[in-house]
Order: structure tokens, then C-alpha cells, then sequence
């Protein structure tokens, strides 16, 4: 499994960690992060919190599921038709995408546990910016083909210009 594979399955498996409780106990995670509300926890929630509880909860796992489809993780094609180091047209703008998703929501997370200190915000700040962090090594490393010579060990894209066989010297 490359790089980018593990990354849209992290991406996959934090969204179906976020989604599932929203899906499945939506009046647990209002009653949760229903700091604000002078009203105690213990109302019943509204038509509208769970349909909006619900419908985020869908819409992760619809990015997390886009995300592995995209990135080429999970192939659409057989292998008979495709090449295997084919790299999907589409993977380095998902996981800018993804990245700039993570990073977002690693920021509002931050921002809510500085004001209300509450422990599930850091926990969503840490496993978002870990994402947000492996995202960005993605966008700058993951993609390329290793270019390292099998004789010396170098890379082959890098100049040799302060320590090259000087050209004959005119005389």
C-alpha cells in the first residue's frame, strides 16, 4: 500500500469514527456539545438537530468513500486494462482538498477547546490536524516516482555543479 492509499484510508476510517455516532445517536452528540444552551441537557432534541446531525454524518462518509475512490486507493478499472503504477489524475486535488478539510476543522476544534475546555474538542483537534499533517506530506512527497540512481544511490534530478569533472581545460 503506497503512501496516498494510506492516507485516504486514514481519511476513511476518521470520517466513519465521526459519522457512525451521528448517524446512529444523534441526540447524544447535541447533548454533548450543547454547552451554549442555558436549557438543560436533558430536552428532547428537535426534528431539525437530528435531521442536520444525520445528514453531516452521511456527508462524511460520502467524503471519506469519495476520497478512497479518487485517489486511485480502490481501483475502478481491472488491473488487465491499467498499468500498476498508474496514479489517479484526480489524487493530488483530493488530498489538497482533504488537507485544507482537516486543517479547517483541526483550527475550529482548537478554537472551541481554548473557549470552553472541553476534552472531545482536543480529541478532534488531535486526530485532525494528524490528518491535516499527513495530508500535506501527501501533497508534497507522496506523489512523486523515486528517481534514485541504482548505481550510486543519488538522486538523479539533483545538479553535480560544485563537485563535477570540470570540461577540458582550454589551454
Amino acid at each position: 500500500m503506497d503512501i496516498v492509499s494510506s492516507y485516504s484510508a486514514a481519511t476513511l476510517g476518521w470520517h466513519i469514527i465521526q459519522a457512525v455516532p451521528l448517524i446512529v445517536w444523534p441526540q447524544v452528540i447535541i447533548g454533548l456539545l450543547n454547552i451554549d444552551a442555558p436549557t438543560p441537557a436533558g430536552l428532547p432534541t428537535t426534528g431539525v438537530e437530528l435531521y442536520f446531525a444525520r445528514s453531516l454524518g452521511f456527508a462524511l462518509l460520502a467524503l471519506g468513500m469519495v476520497t478512497v475512490v479518487l485517489t486511485g486507493a480502490l481501483p475502478m478499472t481491472s488491473m488487465v486494462e491499467t498499468p500498476t503504477d498508474s496514479i489517479s489524475p484526480y489524487a493530488n486535488a483530493v488530498i489538497l482538498l482533504t488537507t485544507l478539510h482537516h486543517a479547517a476543522q483541526a483550527f475550529y476544534c482548537w478554537a472551541r477547546y481554548n473557549q470552553t475546555s472541553q476534552n472531545g474538542f482536543l480529541l478532534g483537534f488531535a486526530g485532525t490536524a494528524a490528518l491535516a499533517t499527513f495530508g500535506l506530506w501527501c501533497v508534497l512527497f507522496g506523489g512523486d516516482k523515486s528517481r534514485v540512481s541504482s548505481q550510486t544511490g543519488a538522486d538523479k534530478r539533483t545538479s553535480n555543479f560544485p563537485f563535477g569533472r570540470p570540461d577540458k581545460k582550454k589551454q
